[in-house]
């Protein structure tokens, strides 16, 4: 598969292109920039292009068909670790749901499996999704192995917050920045998914240009209303992190429902500022360990009479 195919995405492409062509690839790399443009897909085609039999280190990116090309894409690769919830939730034998933060424990368990030789003879290669929720301990259990990396190892680190990363691991690694998706882009890929083109185009106007928030969007019933506002926070669910996700997702599209509306001339904008403004501001108190169901509330009351 060509870097291409990782839509939108074309500089990350190219630099990732010239080190598969110099043959020299960094120890560490932090790839950053908004959910939902790719950032996670280019990190697994890059470890493909370096795991691939047939045309290892190709700068247009992996062949897609070879033995080791399928199993990275079945996340079945020995060489090639995603470090996400699921790979946590296996080694505590726990909820990959509950796996809120990436643990020391799960760091030092990949650490040392890092530090052994290659099972396939080529290149190990590391993936760590959200690396932004390492813990404090976990992230400086990667810095040695980072400073002193075994031949032909790579340390992959996709984050939305690179200013959450510590600033010794940032220092460490090769930064990649990825830009937000074109409306265009998003629009290509939600008409593919069988939207219809009027629902594609607003989506992809109002995602802030993540594919992947669009899709939220889509799922959670943009443009959104409930019929009585004392109704919106009923099914929420118990655990507090995610009612907190529900309610943080339920008031972007509130707002985007909001500001389609606004484009479309139903509503003014004299009036749909101050709602703009307080859906804001509900958004820092939920922030702030607000009762998630109150919060719902409100935002419902915000925009009931627009």
């Amino acid at each position: 598969m060509s870097f291409s195919d990782v839509l939108g995405q074309t500089r990350p492409g190219a630099i990732l292109g010239r080190f598969l062509k110099k043959g020299r690839v960094p120890a560490a790399m932090v790839f950053h920039g908004p959910d939902g443009v790719g950032k996670t897909m280019m990190a697994l085609e890059f470890a493909k292009a370096l795991l691939c039999a047939e045309r290892p280190m190709d700068p247009s990116g992996s062949c897609g068909t070879c033995p080791a090309c399928v199993s990275a894409s079945k996340r079945t690769h020995p060489d090639l670790k995603l470090v996400d919830t699921h790979y946590q939730g296996s080694l505590r034998e726990e909820d990959p749901a509950k796996q809120k933060t990436l643990r020391v424990d799960t760091l030092r368990h990949l650490r040392k499996d890092m530090e052994f030789g290659s099972m396939m003879g080529c290149w190990k290669v590391a993936v760590i999704p959200a690396a932004h929720t390492m813990d404090i301990a976990g992230a400086s259990a990667l810095l040695k192995i980072m400073e002193e990396p075994p031949p032909k190892t790579l340390w992959i680190l996709v984050t939305s917050r690179l200013e959450s990363l510590p600033a010794t691991v940032r220092s460490r690694a090769f930064l990649v920045p990825f830009n937000p998706l074109s409306p265009a882009v998003i629009r290509g890929i939600l008409i593919e998914r069988g939207l219809e083109e009027r629902q594609a185009r607003d989506l992809s106007e109002l995602c802030d240009g993540s594919a992947s928030r669009a899709l939220e969007l889509h799922e959670a019933g943009l443009p959104a209303a409930v019929a009585d506002p004392f109704d919106a926070s009923e099914g929420l669910p118990r655990e507090l992190y995610l009612a907190r996700a529900k309610v943080e997702l339920s008031i972007f599209c509130i707002e985007q429902s909001l500001r389609l509306r606004l484009r479309r001339g139903e509503v003014r904008y004299t009036r749909a500022a101050p709602a703009l403004q307080g859906l804001g501001a509900l958004r820092r108190h939920l922030h702030s360990n607000a009762d998630p169901g109150t919060i719902l509330t409100l935002a419902h009351l915000q925009v009931e009479n627009l």
